[in-house]
């Protein structure tokens, strides 16, 4: 019976460990590591979290991280990641890597993608047997690709719906053991408050020009009108509208 969560970023201290682009790797696997941490332990599941911060080369981190999984066998590993590849202007997305675990690994998937509401395409389950976290420790372990770092589009989504990313993901490894998460977490990351992040316009002429950008969209179906509607009710962020137009900008290509 497993009864922990053991989480850790992937790779070791160096930024340059790990791959690099518009997002860098070992930093932002390392700041949703430790958030989705920090949502398991607010909502008292059981858990444990592990970084690399001695090693210099890929050998020494996988020894590292394969030891201190093996010291016991009553947990399930996750190991955050981030992916490189493909197509970096256009949406590429999320997938999480498995040995044996494969139901997980597509909730998981498909968790995150609902979470950015498929801004963050679903590319599902993928098996790996050839991966050291995955295959040389005793209890079960995924390894979750969050998205891809040259991606323009992924990138802006992730940064957009960091918080959502981050519980979807605590919330599928808390029912793993048969617990749950709240909606709401009493432990706030150090970010701006929604409300400082709205979109401020210097005048009502550049405000309707924004709106008209939008609606000209909508009426194009090229995106949903939730969209309007969220400018209108005064709830789009600054980031919600670069993503979004990023978005607009690869359908239009």
């Amino acid at each position: 019976m497993k009864i922990a969560i053991e989480i850790h970023p992937g790779h070791w201290i160096n930024p340059g460990s790990g791959a690099s682009g518009i997002l860098n790797e070992v930093t932002e696997a390392r700041r949703v590591a430790k958030r989705v941490y920090e949502i398991l332990k607010a909502s008292k599941v059981p858990c444990t979290y592990y970084e690399d911060n001695s090693s210099t080369n890929q050998r020494q981190n996988i020894n590292y991280l394969v030891s201190q999984h093996n010291k016991d066998r009553d947990g399930l590993i996750v190991s955050i990641h981030f992916n490189s590849g493909g197509n970096s202007s256009k949406p590429i997305g999320t997938e999480v890597l498995y040995y044996d675990q494969q139901a997980l690994a597509a909730r998981i998937s498909k968790a995150i993608s609902v979470a950015t509401g498929g801004g963050l395409l679903n590319r599902g389950a993928k098996q790996r047997l050839d991966l050291g976290v995955l295959a040389s420790t005793y209890e079960p372990a995924i390894l979750i690709e969050v998205c891809f770092v040259n991606s323009t589009v992924d990138a802006a989504i992730y940064r957009r719906d960091f918080e959502k990313i981050c519980t979807a993901i605590a919330k599928e490894l808390a029912a793993y053991l048969g617990k749950t998460v709240p909606s709401t977490q009493s432990i706030e990351e150090d970010k701006p408050t929604e409300k400082d992040d709205k979109m401020q316009f210097s005048n009502e002429t550049t405000q309707a020009a924004v709106r008209e950008h939008i609606k000209q969209t909508v009426d194009k179906k090229l995106i949903d009108k939730s969209w309007l509607d969220k400018f209108d009710n005064g709830t789009m962020t600054s980031g919600d509208y670069e993503g979004l137009k990023l978005i607009i900008e690869q359908r239009t290509k």
